[in-house]
């Protein structure tokens, strides 16, 4: 059972305290922790005393994660850390002074989907001509992505910096833009690590062949993240993921452990696991039923999936959520009566995918698992009452809220995530009078 954060007397603040870090623990592995649940203001690390006071966007997005990390335990390279309210109304960042210079130093954090120099070529270069552009990986744990790009210029690097902070992507891939120190940039080889726009005819290399770069101003400075608006809108910004990643990309199977054997259904898998990603197969393992494999439609849904699935409640368990070695799932041979066979299920061409179409919204809308849920498609005469008589025979609602704009659409918050969870799995697709209600996770607060 995951311990639960001590608030103690401390009044609810959108600032919080953090205990019991990693001695390394770098900034953007905190921000990775605690960005799923709103805006990450401000970061000041603790050194020495294995903590931190993590500032988000308002009171609302902190007692979201305080709620959430109450139930599921979170983890920073397997070691638990908890939360707690601060006593901090904010938190001051020192002022930092860069010196501005040609070549910014990007980091990409909370990497969801594919980003390449193409990528990063398309929004920079709204903002001047880009001369060179070199990618590399952090060589710290956090999992970020690293770049340098020299722009012509120090007035179109300047302007580009103003992304500093911004999505590539709705809710991942959040851009942390600083000067660099260097002055040039050493490009050998033009492949999708290093290109130098300058000299199309260098010589490509094999990925990796590219020597180690150190950059000075790649130690995280105190200049923090100060917005997560999303690049939609901004120059250069690409919406739909799809179209860099590919929807008929390789399948890619995930093994479930800790699930409930007598209460887990391939459908109930195939619900929870298709709010983020669409679920061609599902397999509950015939000697060994608290186990499943799931197959995904493509291996960044399957990512996706792990990052906001493990450790999630499920029928009063917490499921673990990891790759399976397995290409993918077969199913039961046509006409065979295995004792088995209903613990394998196909859903290829479901009406249910909620991704099957290139571009939809769902990927804007895409969060992690929380006690707030958002329905849709809601019958025109719907009552408050009616809703919430519904899903109170899967848990507690703490409070529900209709659309002004929209009376088929409603927020419900249950009171705690089990309870969100549960009535996920169970309503999702629930029919009253002519139709079907959707419902996905929200981080909208319900008022």
């Amino acid at each position: 059972m995951a311990k639960k954060a001590r608030v103690g007397e401390t009044a609810p603040s959108k600032v919080l305290h953090v205990r019991n870090l990693p001695p390394d623990c770098t900034e953007p592995e905190l921000i990775a922790v605690a960005c799923p649940f709103g805006r990450v203001a401000n970061v000041l690390l603790l050194k020495g005393k294995n903590q931190a006071f993590i500032e988000m966007q308002d009171q609302t997005a902190a007692t979201t994660l305080i709620n959430y990390y109450n139930s599921v335990q979170a983890n920073i390279r397997s070691k638990p850390v908890y939360f707690q309210y601060s006593n901090r109304e904010e938190i001051s960042a020192p002022s930092v002074v860069e010196e501005q210079n040609n070549i910014l130093l990007i980091t990409v954090m909370n990497v969801l989907y594919p980003v390449t120099i193409e990528t990063l070529h398309q929004i920079f270069s709204k903002y001047g001509t880009i001369l060179k552009i070199i990618i590399f990986s952090k060589t710290d744990r956090s999992g970020s992505l690293q770049s340098l790009i020299q722009f012509a210029d120090v007035a179109s690097a300047a302007q580009a910096k103003s992304l500093d902070g911004q999505n590539i992507y709705n809710g991942c891939c959040t851009l942390k833009i600083q000067f660099s120190t260097l002055k040039n940039l050493n490009v050998k080889y033009n492949n999708e690590k290093s290109r130098d726009y300058t000299n199309p005819s260098l010589p490509t290399s094999s990925p990796g062949g590219m020597a180690t770069i150190t950059d000075p101003a790649a130690l995280w400075s105190p200049t923090y993240l100060n917005t997560t608006l999303g690049i939609p809108g901004a120059p250069g910004a690409l919406t739909d993921p799809t179209k860099q990643m590919g929807m008929s990309g390789t399948p890619a199977v995930l093994i479930v452990s800790g699930l409930h054997p007598e209460r887990c259904s391939p459908d109930i898998l195939f619900t929870l696991f298709g709010v983020y990603g669409d679920v061609i197969r599902v397999k509950i393992l015939y000697n060994k039923k608290d186990t499943a494999l799931i197959q995904m439609a493509n291996s960044q849904q399957a990512e996706t999936a792990v990052i906001h699935l493990n450790n999630c409640p499920l029928h009063g368990k917490t499921i673990q959520v990891n790759f399976s070695r397995h290409a993918s799932i077969s199913l039961p041979r046509a006409g065979s009566e295995q004792e088995s066979s209903h613990l394998t299920k196909d859903y290829t061409g479901s009406p249910l995918h909620r991704y099957k179409v290139a571009g939809s919204k769902n990927y804007q809308h895409i969060t992690a698992p929380s006690p707030i849920l958002h329905l849709s498609n809601l019958p025109q005469n719907a009552t408050e009452e009616l809703i919430t008589d519904i899903f109170s025979q899967y848990g507690n609602v703490a409070s529900f809220k209709f659309f002004e704009k929209d009376k088929r659409m409603a927020l419900v918050q249950m009171e705690n995530l089990s309870d969100a969870v549960e009535c996920l799995v169970m309503l999702h697709n629930y029919r009253i009078g002519e139709t079907n209600i959707r419902v996905s996770f929200s981080q909208k607060p319900v008022q």
